[in-house]
């Protein structure tokens, strides 16, 4: 394993733009300025005189760097080897099934990669697929992280409960075919370690990877996946050391069933009396959560990303986030490796999730302010735990994203409409130019600096295309688990937790 500092990126002192946005929609731009780097941290901003600008005169916007505050670092995107749309309990099942298996560290770095061109300088990456030891999965991904230059959670996944379906594993094999319930099983059951073996790994990866840009975070996968004595063990071991948690949570309204059925007594007061909820703690989704939920977890200071083009392509529903906003929960803005056009592509995942939620005729909801907090600030605060990003100023972690606005802005008159405006309407991931975290260059006119990110693309892609006849061939199997997988919902069986 190479050194845990990054010095292969190269250090920025300064930067000059045309236009700053230090407190996107609470502070005006200001013009023409120059920003002073050193040892990672904004030592500066001062007036820069006229910055050279393109030809219209109106040059970069520095905008804070942006935070995917959930995601699963997925270098090989699902529809690559037909992970198709669908309900989340069938489309899980089969990007498990059919995903091939590549080399941790090239799908990591491509996905790291990717997400940088993006403006994205931080993210909660969940692990999943582990084709490899997961120990070597996690040295392999955090390298990856640390050779883009990116700020990473590794969230360690856990899980002790159920494997693919709530409650019905057993009850969906007895339905197939005697071959197909051997390749189903031989090809996706695994036998889980104890949760006390779980804690001790999540302990070991993070004295193994944590580092200047990585930390580590607990990662029951979810309440469907871990019992009570898992997660009465996370809450312990993440009050012990300060160590955050994060967890997918009523990502699906038959989650939210089975949950109801499982948990008559409220599954959020269960958690709470068992020390889960607390400011260490960040979920996933939280479509199906309900008021008095919300205001529970905004008490306890939880974090929810909201995941807004998942939801919508998974059919999941979309997240009450009138209600977060109301009852004072943080969010975030994830992007969960299933953006709207399966692109990555951060800024238009935050507009999205602003027009869904900015409010209906006069009423204002998701307002501006609220929504570049929850791509800057609250994100970062979930992958990191502090709460000192989202605003370039003195003093300020040095994370920058520099956006061509001459390019952006090509018909705007000048000062006609205000920068905010632009970018909530236009800005996508063409429009980055440069990207900076922690005082060194990520992205330099739009090239990724730390890794060689088109060989690494091309080098996945060989590597998948290996595993096409194996896929293929699996896939009247995985058509027939699936729909049994429909018949056992549809009936209503997820509800019946008699066994």
């Amino acid at each position: 394993m190479t050194a845990r500092h990054i010095t292969h990126l190269p250090l920025v002192d300064a930067v000059e733009a045309d236009r700053l946005l230090a407190r996107p929609a609470r502070e005006p731009a200001r013009r023409n300025v120059r920003i002073g780097i050193a040892d990672g941290v904004i030592r500066s901003i001062e007036n820069a005189g006229q910055v050279p600008a393109r030809a219209n005169g109106r040059g970069s916007l520095i905008i804070p760097g942006l935070a995917n505050a959930h995601d699963h670092g997925r270098g090989l995107r699902r529809l690559a080897f037909g992970g198709v749309d669908d309900a989340l309990e069938t489309w899980m099942v089969a990007t498990f099934a059919l995903h091939p298996k590549v080399d941790p560290y090239v799908t990591a770095a491509v996905a790291f990669a990717r997400l940088a061109r993006a403006g994205v300088t931080a993210v909660v990456h969940c692990h999943s697929n582990v084709f490899h030891d997961l120990k070597t999965e996690a040295i392999a991904t955090c390298q990856a992280a640390r050779d883009v230059g990116l700020r990473i959670a590794f969230v360690v996944p856990m899980r002790d409960r159920n494997y693919l379906v709530y409650e019905g594993d057993q009850r969906i094999l007895a339905t197939l075919s005697p071959s197909d319930r051997s390749a189903v099983v031989d090809r996706l059951y695994r036998t889980n370690p104890s949760p006390e073996a779980q804690v001790e790994t999540a302990n070991e990866i993070a004295a193994l990877c944590e580092s200047e840009l990585v930390t580590v975070q607990y990662g029951p996968y979810g309440v469907e996946w871990t019992t009570d004595h898992l997660r009465e063990l996370v809450a312990a071991e993440s009050a012990r050391h300060g160590r955050r948690i994060h967890i997918h949570c009523q990502e699906t309204r038959l989650q939210r069933e089975w949950i109801d059925a499982r948990y008559p007594q409220g599954f959020i007061n269960h958690l709470d009396e068992m020390g889960f909820l607390s400011d260490r703690l960040a979920i996933g989704h939280g479509v199906w959560l309900r008021p008095e939920e919300c205001d529970r977890m905004a008490e306890r200071g939880v974090i929810v990303s909201v995941n807004t083009g998942s939801n919508l392509r998974l059919r999941s529903g979309v997240a009450p986030v009138k209600d977060f906003i109301r009852a004072g929960v943080p969010i975030g803005i994830g992007l969960d490796t299933l953006a709207l056009d399966d692109d990555d592509d951060a800024l238009r995942e935050m507009r999205l999730t602003y027009r869904l939620h900015a409010g209906t005729s006069f009423d204002e909801v998701l307002t501006p302010a609220r929504l570049f907090e929850a791509a800057m600030a609250t994100g970062a605060r979930a992958v990191t735990g502090r709460d000192d990003f989202g605003t370039i100023a003195p003093g300020r972690p040095a994370d920058l994203v520099e956006l061509d606005y001459a390019a952006l802005a090509e018909d705007v008159i000048d000062d006609a409409s205000d920068e905010i405006d632009v970018l909530l309407a236009r800005a996508t991931q063409q429009y980055v130019r440069s990207v900076i975290v922690a005082g060194r260059a990520v992205v330099r006119d739009g090239v990724v600096l730390g890794v060689d990110y088109p060989g690494l693309r091309a080098e996945l892609a060989r590597q998948a295309a290996k595993a096409a006849p194996d896929i293929k061939a699996f896939q009247p199997i995985l058509r027939r688990y699936q729909e049994s997988i429909r018949t056992y919902f549809r009936d209503g069986r997820h509800r019946d937790i008699s066994g």
